[in-house]
């Protein structure tokens, strides 16, 4: 696995490959880069112009799958598929048939089930939801079944974490879901929205079940730094210089670069879970680079813009 994961890393991408694309005046003169990419093989005909958006997530997704199988322990490539997973989850939760993210952790199957009010396979983790009635599931508001994944989500991540034998992932995911509570609570604060109600079903969340009873209690984010603590703190800090509007967006860019930052020491290591773990980081970052270029420039948006949004690079 060592020998193969150090093979696709060869094909990395550094910032200046971003910044040329950008600099192309025609998104003709974008695609033949893409050739370059991981994605050659996903360039069907017209693909870019019609899909594109679509394209990254499914090479990511294939990429994990593929190394998935192949893992002493899945859960490396675990942390990074649950998202969709959890997608697919509040769909089946509001009565959808069809599960539109790909599909790993839960099943086709056990998904179906909890249409039908079938919850026998529901995760443990939303189970350990604060006010989950499982007979009520379809009556729940759609705002406060949202948190309940969140938090639900969180904690699956968190459980996952703690399986794991690895330091540097541990971080890189308590890190990850520090920042995730932030971003949550921030967007509601700035909607008007009572964060009372995260309290109230956010939690538990081990370490950070604290740090969110004490974050809801504050109105006013300008105060959350000294709470937040730590590097994420910092980060918080700093992105309350941004413009109004752009404070969230900033933070959660720097926040993908520490990330980033702690996933290349992965790169180290000669065998064990970091090894894929932190390729899949790297694989993710630059998926959401090339979804950002090409979609940026398809919408027209201003290349200073797309400079100032590109995360860092693995490389």
């Amino acid at each position: 696995m060592s020998g193969r994961i150090s093979v696709l890393e060869a094909r990395f991408l550094p910032r200046e490959f971003f910044l040329n694309m950008i600099s192309q005046e025609r998104i003709e003169d974008i695609v033949p880069h893409l050739q370059d990419t991981f994605l050659k093989d996903y360039l069907a005909p017209g693909a870019v112009r019609e899909d594109f958006g679509a394209l990254p997530d499914r090479c990511f997704y294939d990429m994990a799958l593929s190394l998935r199988g192949n893992c002493p322990s899945t859960i490396p490539v675990d942390i990074f598929l649950l998202q969709s997973d959890y997608l697919n989850l509040k769909g089946a939760l509001t009565g959808a048939t069809a599960f539109p993210f790909p599909i790993s952790l839960f099943t086709q199957e056990m998904l179906l089930a909890i249409v039908h009010e079938d919850y026998a396979e529901l995760p443990r983790s939303l189970r350990e939801s604060t006010g989950w009635t499982a007979g009520d599931a379809f009556q729940i508001d759609s705002g406060i079944l949202d948190i309940m994944l969140d938090g639900s989500y969180l904690r699956h991540l968190l459980s996952l974490a703690n399986e794991i034998e690895s330091e540097m992932v541990s971080i890189y995911v308590k890190e990850r879901v520090l920042a995730y509570i932030v971003i949550v609570l921030w967007r509601a604060a700035n909607q008007g929205i009572s964060l009372k109600r995260y309290q109230q079903h956010l939690l538990p969340l081990e370490d950070f079940t604290q740090v969110v009873i004490e974050l809801t209690g504050i109105n006013n984010p300008e105060t959350w730094p000294a709470v937040i603590g730590g590097i994420i703190g910092d980060l918080f800090n700093e992105s309350l210089e941004s413009y109004a509007d752009e404070q969230i967006s900033s933070f959660d860019l720097k926040v993908t670069n520490y990330l980033t930052r702690i996933a290349r020491d992965g790169r180290l290591q000669t065998a064990g879970p970091e090894r894929v773990f932190s390729f899949l980081a790297g694989l993710n970052v630059e998926m959401q680079n090339l979804k950002l270029v090409v979609t940026g420039r398809l919408n027209r948006i201003d290349q200073d813009l797309l400079k100032e949004r590109l995360k860092d690079c693995y490389v």
